[in-house]
């Protein structure tokens, strides 16, 4: 088996798309930037030869497949500058199975190797968990989805692959001593530590039996095991406060001073603890989440089933990944609770227009937030998104809003069974009528047609535009004696292959009636 061979298998993912990355420049940070698209079209050998060569297009793939199973997944440690020699020691003194990458912009990728497919959603799980230990826990994981609505164009997120131009590049594997892998390393680092699909579910981080904050969010258990040290000391002893109030209520401000002396290092000043309980004794506080040093260490699906943990997210929805597709209009799919959710712009805007897709879509009315958190919330999702590879997405006028409506009329006009008569329209049955070259069909039955196909962009108003700009016009048809209200348009010519097309002249007074 060939090199790009064998690695375009360990690497498999989506099939129908993946994308790619041009670098062309470098960010004050360090980073790298550039352009990434995507490609909806499945990858081949020389993809992958190009890209372990340097010769060809860097290569991304999406890890989550078309049956929503993964055999990877990966924690992009997004960190610079990041000894990795560091973070490769504390993997291996926690005896994770995890191989680490350095990045295109010198972060690193721990990737997890399964031998078959495992369902996404338990990948994502015991990363989620693995990261928060290692204290990557507000790093991004990958897969990012679930679940993708292929159906309606979401392909998800892609994560830009290791080892393009495998001798001479920097994304290289690395080697439990530090030093930088080669390509033929790299199947031994992998063959080293892939596990099974039984062995990933089954893979835990075992705690501590004297681990405090017992049924408290594992954030607080990691921070206390490692001490808490300047910097971090005055947020870390408030949410430890906010915890205590749920566990101690009774003897909670005793408590916070035993927690202080004993996971802060050094311990604050009693002056301030103070300060800190009598902010905590004005009302129940939820734990700052998105502050430094918690988020650092956030695995919020284990906190969930925690006694003292987090409630069920921001206002009842954890949403996250923003991606658009720039069709006319854009299309945007926002991951909430970990499920895809279609929106359109003014349902991103607009928290009501939200919320109407969560019942509609996903069975669920999330609580309504304050304006203001609701729109910087959507700000930062805006702007994450910009920087994630992939996560814009430049569509063809054929994949766009517009030319997936033309196609379900051509369809409807085509494929459905035709109307042998005029009065076979009642049957909802779109009529041509071949000497002139004409179609007819009543306006409800062609909107039940859309309905079926969960075409739900256009109202009546918005579909009748698009076939007026078709030429087509709004008439009334007598059928049995009784004026009936139908729409006329240009009949589709069927070419050599079986492909039809409109003619887009103008009706005019052609309509025989």
């Amino acid at each position: 088996m060939s090199d790009a061979k064998r690695f375009a298998e360990i690497f498999d993912g989506l099939k129908l798309a993946y994308g790619t990355y041009k670098i062309d420049r470098t960010k004050t940070n360090g980073k790298q930037a550039g352009k990434a698209s995507v490609v909806k079209e499945p990858r081949t050998l020389s993809h992958w030869e190009g890209h372990l060569s340097g010769k060809g297009d860097s290569i991304g793939i999406i890890p989550i497949n078309e049956d929503n199973s993964c055999k990877w997944g990966c924690i992009d440690v997004d960190q610079y500058p990041l000894d990795h020699k560091a973070v490769l020691d504390k993997i291996r003194r926690m005896k994770l199975p995890l191989v680490v990458c350095r990045s295109k912009s010198g972060g690193a990728h721990l990737f997890l190797f399964t031998t078959d497919w495992i369902a996404a959603k338990a990948m994502q799980e015991v990363l989620q968990h693995i990261a928060a230990a290692l204290g990557y826990g507000d790093c991004e994981i990958f897969p990012k989805q679930v679940k993708l609505f292929l159906e309606r164009g979401d392909v998800g997120n892609f994560l830009n692959m290791p080892l393009f131009d495998a001798e001479e590049g920097l994304r290289y594997p690395i080697k439990d001593d530090g030093q930088s892998a080669t390509l033929a390393e790299f199947f031994e680092l992998h063959k080293q530590y892939v596990q099974t699909p039984e062995q990933v579910q089954s893979l835990t981080i075992e705690d501590d039996p004297d681990t405090p904050v017992k049924d408290g969010p594992p954030c607080l258990q990691t921070l206390c095991k490692q001490q808490i040290s300047e910097g971090g000391r005055n947020n870390g002893l408030f949410n430890i406060g906010v915890y205590l109030r749920k566990a101690y209520p009774d003897s909670w401000e005793s408590e916070i001073l035993v927690y202080n002396a004993k996971y802060l290092v050094p311990p604050l000043p009693l002056t301030e603890v103070n300060l800190v309980a009598k902010q905590l004794q004005k009302k129940d506080y939820t734990y700052k989440c998105k502050d430094a040093p918690i988020n650092s260490y956030c695995n919020s699906d284990v906190c969930r089933t925690r006694k003292f943990g987090i409630e069920v997210g921001v206002a009842g929805a954890e949403i996250a990944n923003l991606r658009k597709y720039n069709s006319n209009p854009p299309v945007w799919f926002l991951d909430v609770n970990g499920t895809p959710l279609e929106l359109d712009t003014e349902g991103l805007m607009m928290q009501a227009a939200f919320q109407r897709s969560c019942v509609e879509q996903l069975n669920f009315m999330p609580r309504t937030m304050p304006k203001p958190t609701w729109e910087a919330r959507i700000n930062q999702l805006l702007t994450d998104m910009s920087e994630t590879d992939g996560s814009i997405v430049e569509v063809s006028e054929d994949a766009s809003i517009q030319g997936q409506f033309y196609e379900f009329l051509e369809e409807f006009c085509t494929a459905m069974q035709k109307a042998e008569s005029r009065e076979e329209i009642l049957l909802r049955r779109p009529w041509t009528d071949d000497e002139n070259d004409l179609v007819y069909f009543r306006l409800k039955d062609f909107e039940a047609y859309l309905r079926k196909n969960k075409f739900f962009e256009y109202k009546s108003h918005k579909i009748a535009q698009r076939l007026r700009d078709i030429n087509g016009n709004a008439t009334s048809l007598k059928i049995k004696g009784k004026a009936t209200r139908v729409w006329v348009i240009p009949a589709y010519e069927t070419h050599h292959g079986g492909v039809a097309t409109a003619s887009l002249g103008s009706i005019g007074d052609r309509t025989p009636f």
